[in-house]
């Protein structure tokens, strides 16, 4: 059924009320005009839904100019530094950043409300332009995290599936938890392997890190290609004890190998799975708790891990 440009407009509006995006419970507050274009369907939860509309917004957004994409991202509370519980406040804070008055930056959010409708509405794309979702998922993943050296780095190969034609670059993600609660987030050194080439990067936000990924040949849909980052964070700094993968595609399969200091072994490990967001922002063990076995290292696997949700280990020191 096409989508009204008024009842989008009108959902969106809605939508930046109270907590934006961020409301728990989202997947209450979502209407059928934004669930069609943003791709939701009936059986996915809160988190899932906040993840579509999150990465539908980010994407349509990317193009405007700076005080246009602020002047959406904020409202609808995606944007970092404008996390507050009303959109009064979320105004106020945009007015401050943009030497407005609040009147004129309602006038803003409501034109980059309107200009997100226009892109959501424009003419379907032929499909070898497909929308970045739909052109190639993930079928396996496997990281290993190595903490015995002089600094803590993470190898993460991917096999990549072509959903269609022409796909010839990945656009790789990872974002950073701070070393602590009240700590800033860091950064971090990223190396390709092979099987790539880097050919951009951006951090649009202090945590989120996104690489573009050049492949060596287009792939047809079905085909598959493997390649290998290697991510370090830089010495003198210093990592959560945690690594969660939070899937933003389809991904068939995730793998997961930690090798710990035999010298410095934590006094706990636990399994983390199917977690929703914040639920990993506190050390409190889950049930699962993990054995490091005999030379220091465990091994973890998660099948068809579920978009919106974290899979994972955490651990904490010894003496902590």
């Amino acid at each position: 059924m096409p989508v009204s440009p008024e009842q989008l407009m009108e959902e969106l509006r809605t939508l930046c009320r109270g907590r934006g995006v961020q409301t728990p419970g989202i997947d209450l507050h979502v209407g059928p005009a934004l669930r069609q274009v943003c791709g939701i369907v009936e059986t996915d939860g809160a988190e899932a839904v906040r993840t579509k509309l999150k990465d539908w917004v980010t994407n349509a957004v990317r193009g405007f100019p700076v005080e246009v994409r602020n002047a959406v991202l904020a409202p609808l509370g995606l944007h970092e530094e404008a996390q507050f519980r009303f959109l009064n406040e979320r105004i106020e804070w945009l007015a401050k950043q943009q030497d407005r008055g609040a009147r004129t930056v309602r006038r803003r959010m409501d034109a980059g409300l309107q200009r997100l409708v226009e892109v959501a509405l424009q003419p379907a794309p032929s499909t070898t332009h497909a929308a970045p979702s739909e052109l190639w998922h993930v079928k396996e993943f496997d990281a290993l995290l190595k903490l015995d050296g002089p600094t803590p780095a993470c190898t993460e190969r991917r096999t990549v599936v072509a959903d269609t034609d022409g796909v010839n670059e990945i656009i790789w993600s990872i974002t950073i938890p701070a070393p602590t609660p009240d700590g800033a987030p860091g950064d971090l050194d990223v190396e390709v392997l092979h099987g790539v080439e880097l050919i951009g990067h951006e951090r649009p936000s202090p945590r989120r890190f996104l690489m573009k990924l050049r492949l060596p040949r287009p792939l047809n849909a079905g085909q598959t290609h493997q390649f290998a980052l290697e991510v370090r964070v830089p010495r003198g700094q210093s990592m959560r004890p945690t690594y969660v993968f939070w899937p933003e595609r389809m991904c068939e399969s995730f793998r997961l190998r930690v090798r710990f200091d035999r010298d410095d072994l934590p006094e706990s490990v636990w399994r983390v799975e199917e977690a929703l967001a914040r639920d990993t922002d506190d050390l409190t063990p889950w049930p699962r708790k993990l054995p490091v076995d005999e030379i220091g290292e465990i091994d973890v696997s998660f099948p068809h891990p579920r978009q919106g949700r974290g899979y994972g280990v955490q651990w904490m020191p010894r003496g902590a």
